[in-house]
């Protein structure tokens, strides 16, 4: 059974962003000293399939807190299918999906009282209320089990799929989701994958964050990296992809091992390299040409790397580039 999403965006809505499906200004946020999100602007057009990437600390959390409306920011706009997050908190509420990384689920309810509860938080009453009820557990297969046991018993897999159901009852136009597949099976990540697909292919906007390159190379068709609280790239994937397609090589060095390596790497234009902590990042266009020079620092300089790899062109090679590490580096 398929939902319709809604795709029309009220008269009340900012004119100047019809088409667009979230909109942020100069977003900042700070917490103390501490710089959580620094001047962010972010335009996602409706119907988009994005994927936010960035490593540990970089402002995931805290960017999507704000679009929900969860905090509020020190400077900027932010604005969901036209509506300020400030100014109309209830419209917004109605019209974003979020399902967090910690699952909201009351454990001793089963599944259709869970989501009978929740719905009745967005208004939902009577047999309107059943139905969308009805409707989210067809949607992630969960209908034939949903009064039979507590969600406490459910599996990992099952309950990533309810509260996927729960952020999906007042039917938004956007959709968040904060790494939705963590500690599930794969049958349940391949339907988690197709119900999203299903409902971005009826015009839902997703938001996708997670910790797996491939789930984004999979999924979306747009990406924004985040790191020190700045967007510092993003665009549709596959031109990101060609921008940014080049090998990489990365090392875990000694120290002294890392100081003789920046040192060789001083005239080899051919490469260009990054240091992060003890890893060394070099990246070429020319995958022989990232060989000869891992191949000379293994020779001459570190026959015993703590770590070595060698990346073909990928998001996670872009990744590395633009941030100097991988996603998931402790």
């Amino acid at each position: 059974m398929k939902v319709t999403v809604a795709s029309e965006v009220s008269s009340e809505a900012s004119l100047s962003t019809v088409g667009r499906a979230l909109v942020l200004n100069g977003v900042t946020k700070k917490y103390g000293q501490s710089v959580a999100i620094d001047g962010v602007n972010l335009m996602v057009e409706r119907g988009t399939f994005m994927g936010l990437l960035g490593p540990n600390g970089a402002g995931k959390t805290t960017l999507i807190s704000l679009i929900s409306g969860l905090i509020k920011s020190d400077s900027g706009d932010c604005q969901v299918v036209g509506y300020d997050t400030r100014r109309n908190a209830a419209r917004v509420k109605q019209m974003l999906g979020v399902v967090p990384q910690d699952l909201a689920l009351y454990p001793e309810l089963n599944g259709w009282d869970n989501l009978m509860f929740f719905g009745s938080m967005y208004g939902l009453r009577g047999r309107v209320l059943k139905q969308r009820v009805q409707d989210a557990l067809v949607r992630v297969s969960l209908h034939e089990r949903a009064r039979k046991l507590a969600v406490g018993k459910y599996s990992g897999g099952q309950k990533r799929r309810l509260n996927i159901a729960a952020a999906l009852l007042h039917r938004p136009q956007v959709l968040i989701l904060d790494e939705p597949t963590v500690g599930v099976d794969p049958q349940s990540r391949n339907h988690i994958f197709e119900t999203l697909r299903e409902l971005n292919e009826e015009g839902m906007t997703i938001l996708y964050t997670t910790h797996y390159m491939e789930e984004v190379e999979t999924l979306c068709n747009e990406v924004a990296i985040i790191d020190h609280g700045k967007i510092i790239e993003q665009g549709k994937l596959r031109d990101i992809l060609e921008r940014y397609g080049s090998s990489v090589v990365r090392l875990k060095l000694t120290e002294a091992e890392l100081a003789r390596a920046v040192h060789l790497l001083q005239d080899k234009s051919e490469v260009s390299w990054q240091q992060h902590e003890a890893y060394l990042t070099i990246s070429a266009r020319h995958l022989q040409n990232a060989v000869n020079i891992l191949t000379t620092i293994l020779s001459d300089i570190a026959p015993n790397p703590e770590s070595c790899q060698i990346l073909p062109p990928s998001l996670e090679t872009v990744f590395i580039q633009l941030t100097g590490n991988g996603l998931r580096d402790e």
